[in-house]
């Protein structure tokens, strides 16, 4: 039965053939924000010794998610990163910038944001701590800005069978540097095609514990040239990627985890010697990192996570044997909620015609403090991963 108002309302309509007007629905509101700071103390292979306080990575990120007229949900996404000290991004760089159209089964992604260089997270302070194994390398940049291989103009659908199985198909502008001519500014064309698959378990299950947390397959085509950088694109640079993350030890207190990433870069035949970063893109190779991570975990708090991080990539095609080495290892200690204290230590060696290019060994201490906010308003939605998802975790 309808109300008095409900009757006048709708008498209303039928006299005047005026329909009333609804009230707005507003948007849910969501904040994220990462604050990372680090001592950094590098050690060359000549015992030179340099120090600086870091805070790139740093980052805050600002959602709107709006219910549709149908079963979908619309999101839009802005943030910001202060990038590396020695990069030339300039004071901010904006590193996720999109549109966003998803149901249960179907996300559609527009805009700037993370390509598809990796697959997998590693416990690492920073996400380009170990660029060279966790990510394939850009053929089209100098290597001046770790970021232009991490960040990208993308369009990506993907589809989600049974919450598990995830299909991707995506399209992706990579930075080129340096600029072949003026209006490469504005020439956003997609220069890299390419597919994953993977097997992820849900996060409202990771509880559970399962053996094989995660697994996948990626696929990426870069359209390129070989012998030179411009804006023609002849060939294809091809590369795959196969990840997986295993729980060893399932014990809710004292937890085990092994995570490895292998890289294999097809590359071209006519280079057979690395003297520049593009060189370095486009040799063949094989490259990949491993991490044992243990987390001391009570009551479902993480308190304590130590890791250690194995990486190796090997050049078969080059005269000169080239290989590359690193090992990370890290702790950190909760000191509250979501504010860490941790400290890191990293050792990379070079042989062969790398050592040329980045010397024999370097070593790096640092000393970091990471706060993070993940903050919602007007909550409407299940969530399937939070805006902090979209900046690089170390303990989950």
């Amino acid at each position: 039965m309808l109300n008095t108002k409900s009757k006048l309302k709708w008498l209303f309509v039928i006299v005047t053939g005026v329909a009333p007007v609804f009230s707005q629905v507003n948007p849910e509101i969501q904040l994220g924000v990462r604050g990372l700071t680090s001592f950094n103390t590098d050690v060359g292979a000549d015992k030179a010794t340099s120090a600086v306080n870091d805070f790139s990575d740093t980052g805050l990120l600002l959602g709107f998610r709006q219910k549709l007229y149908s079963r979908f949900r619309g999101q839009f996404v802005i943030g910001f990163q202060f990038p590396d000290a020695d990069s030339d991004l300039g004071q901010l760089f904006f590193h996720q910038t999109f549109l966003k159209v998803e149901d249960k089964a179907n996300i559609l992604k527009m805009g700037r944001s993370r390509v598809r260089s990796s697959l997998i997270e590693f416990p690492t302070l920073r996400d380009d701590d170990a660029l060279s194994f966790t990510d394939v390398l850009n053929p089209f940049s100098s290597g001046e800005n770790t970021e232009d291989n991490q960040f990208g103009n993308v369009l990506e659908l993907t589809h989600i069978h049974n919450q598990r199985y995830w299909l991707r198909i995506h399209g992706e502008h990579f930075t080129r540097t340096p600029l072949v001519q003026a209006s490469s500014e504005t020439d956003f064309s997609l220069n890299a095609l390419g597919l994953s698959i993977e097997y992820r378990v849900p996060r409202t299950q990771l509880w559970n514990r399962p053996i094989v947390q995660q697994i996948g397959f990626g696929y990426n085509n870069y359209l390129m040239k070989k012998s030179q950088f411009a804006d023609e694109y002849g060939d294809v640079l091809r590369n795959f990627i196969f990840s997986a993350i295993v729980n060893l030890r399932r014990d809710p207190v004292h937890f085990w985890d092994l995570r490895s990433q292998v890289i294999s870069n097809l590359g071209f035949d006519e280079i057979s010697a690395i003297d520049d970063y593009y060189s370095l893109t486009r040799a063949r190779s094989i490259g990949g990192l491993t991490s044992l991570r243990y987390i001391y975990r009570k009551l479902e708090r993480p308190t304590v996570q130590l890791a250690l991080s194995g990486g190796y990539k090997v050049f078969p095609d080059l005269t000169n044997k080239t290989t590359q080495t690193q090992v990370v290892g890290n702790v950190f200690y909760r000191l509250g909620e979501n504010f860490d204290v941790g400290l890191q230590v990293q050792y990379l060696a070079y042989n062969g015609d790398l050592e040329n290019l980045f010397g024999e060994n370097e070593m790096r201490f640092q000393f970091g403090l990471v706060y993070s906010i993940d903050q919602l308003w007007n909550d409407q939605f299940d969530d399937r991963e939070s805006l902090l998802n979209l900046e690089h975790g170390y303990i989950p």
